[in-house]
C-alpha cells in the first residue's frame, strides 16, 4: 500500500500527517547512529511502520480509553496511535537506549505521552482499558505481562506473525481467552489478535 493509500483508508487528517512524516524523519536520523528498528524497514516506513501500526486504530472504540503499549520499542504502535488520537497513552520499554529517544520525539513534537523505562514484570498497580504490543514476545509470555495490567473489559490488541495458530494453542494450556483473529493488512503472513476475557486456567 502506498503512503497516500494508507493516507484515504484512514482519513489521515494534514496535521497528523506533519506529525507521522515529523516522526519519521527523527526516527530514520537518530537510526543512523544509534539503532532502535532495523535499517531495512526504514526503506518504506508508511509500510513497515506506520501501516502496522495505524491498523489497530479502527479496534480501538473510544480513543479517550487509557492505553498501554508493552515493549513500545521506538515508538510503535504507541507514538502512531497518540498521533491519531489515543492521548491517554503510556509506552513502556527496558531499553534505555529507546526511552531515550522517545523522550526526544515527546518533547520535539510535544506529544505528551506517558514514558516508562523498565521491565515489565517489576511494574506494579497500573490498569489500562486497551493493551497493545507489536513483535514483543510470543502469546504465553505476553498473556502473562498482560495479566496485571487488565481490568475486567480490557481489550487486548497484539499484531503478530506467521506463528500465530501455534502460539494460541500453546497459550490455551495455561489460559482461558476469547480471541477474534484478523490478516494483518501490512503483512500478509501476520495477523492482528484482539483478546478479551483472558484468565490464568487453575
Amino acid at each position: 500500500m502506498t503512503k497516500e493509500e494508507i493516507i484515504k483508508k484512514f482519513l489521515l487528517k494534514k496535521y497528523q500527517q506533519n506529525l507521522i512524516e515529523k516522526y519519521l524523519k527523527l526516527l530514520t536520523t537518530y537510526n543512523s547512529h544509534t539503532n532502535v528498528v532495523g535499517r531495512s524497514t526504514l526503506l518504506d516506513p508508511w509500510q513497515s511502520h506506520v501501516l502496522d501500526s495505524l491498523q489497530i486504530l479502527p479496534f480501538i472504540d473510544d480513543k479517550k480509553k487509557s492505553l498501554l503499549d508493552m515493549g513500545t520499542g521506538a515508538g510503535l504502535p504507541g507514538v502512531i496511535l497518540n498521533i491519531c488520537g489515543c492521548k491517554n497513552a503510556t509506552l513502556i520499554d527496558s531499553n534505555g537506549k529507546k526511552i531515550n529517544f522517545l523522550k526526544l520525539v515527546n518533547s520535539e513534537m510535544n506529544l505528551g505521552i506517558n514514558l516508562v523505562l523498565g521491565r515489565l514484570e517489576k511494574i506494579k498497580n497500573q490498569k489500562y482499558d486497551i493493551i497493545t504490543s507489536r513483535a514483543l514476545a510470543d502469546l504465553n509470555k505476553l498473556f502473562t505481562y498482560s495479566q496485571k495490567f487488565i481490568k475486567k473489559n480490557t481489550v487486548i490488541i497484539f499484531l503478530k506473525g506467521k506463528t500465530v495458530n501455534d502460539e494460541i494453542g500453546f497459550a490455551r494450556n495455561n489460559w482461558s481467552f476469547d480471541i477474534i483473529k484478523h490478516q494483518s493488512v501490512s503483512d500478509k503472513r501476520g495477523s492482528l489478535i484482539i483478546v478479551k476475557n483472558l484468565k490464568k486456567n487453575d
